[in-house]
């Protein structure tokens, strides 16, 4: 699979001309906007379609495309300084839930939250982990591929000193915190508008007969058949510090031989699963 490596830290910028419409319903009516290969909040302006997304598909895509960036990844991204373009609203604050566990690690009562200040909470990143996209496999349950959530957590004194005071206080034996909330089909959708538009990017919109816009613009849930991970995570040797991977390629044998697949690692120096996105059939 044909690789490349962003470096999101960065932000050198590349703009792309526009294909005439839009590269999501594909329709060429009203003004097209200028879109975002690798979304703003990511990397800035790293690779800018010229015109190549309408309003309509903007609208429907910017709702969970914030809800994941804004909302499930808006800690770690202010942590890390990553592009905003509003900085004024940037979070300040993260609001940590705390819980009594048994010494099985097993839940036994809720102690309430905490807002900790950004500089002082556990860095933390999630993503859903999944086994590979259905459709590479014959005769597999979907519901079986549901997945799980994946997190880095770099546990800070500053939570560690909370958790043992809140244990005095509450006299529990044992005090674990919840980092974070991941919505499975928000982010899976993000992955499917990422690579989609990647996949243009690298190839053309002539090149394959396009399968995830359905999942992009919330027209279909079947989520898991064309979204997954990889059997076997593939070693980061060559860029260790590399902030996002995105490969793309053809299946060369199965059920999907001949089809479109994007391979997509965001921070993957955190040792983050791989995804694989099948965004397009042979023409």
């Amino acid at each position: 699979m044909k690789m490349q490596y962003f470096d999101l830290e960065k932000r050198d910028q590349k703009r792309i001309s526009t294909i005439g419409r839009c590269i999501y319903c594909g329709g060429n009516d009203g003004d097209l906007r200028d879109e975002h290969v690798i979304p703003y909040a990511l990397a800035a302006n790293t690779v800018i379609f010229e015109q190549a997304s309408c309003e309509t598909c903007q609208n429907i895509i910017q709702k969970y495309e914030q809800r994941v960036l804004r909302g499930q990844l808006g800690v770690f991204r202010a942590q890390i300084d990553a592009p905003t373009r509003n900085k004024k609203n940037r979070l300040t604050h993260k609001t940590v839930r705390f819980c009594e566990v048994d010494d099985d690690g097993k839940f036994v009562r809720d102690l309430g939250e905490k807002q900790i200040p950004i500089g002082d909470a556990p860095l933390a990143f999630s993503v859903w982990e999944l086994p590979p996209p259905g459709i590479l496999e014959e005769q597999v349950d979907d519901t079986l591929r549901v997945g799980r959530p994946w997190t880095y957590v770099q546990r800070r004194a500053f939570a560690d000193a909370i958790s043992r005071d809140l244990a005095r206080e509450s006299g529990s034996k044992n005090v674990a915190f919840k980092i974070d909330d991941i919505n499975r089909d928000d982010f899976l959708r993000f992955l499917a508008k990422t690579a989609h538009a990647y996949a243009i990017y690298e190839v053309g919109a002539e090149a394959f007969r396009a399968l995830a816009v359905d999942l992009i613009l919330r027209r279909n849930d079947d989520l898991v058949r064309l979204i997954g991970g990889e059997t076997e995570q593939s070693p980061n040797e060559t860029h260790p510090a590399t902030t996002s991977e995105f490969g793309i390629g053809r299946i060369i044998n199965g059920p999907a031989a001949g089809y479109t697949a994007v391979r997509i690692r965001l921070y993957p120096f955190l040792g983050t699963p791989a995804h694989i996105v099948i965004v397009g059939a042979p023409l």
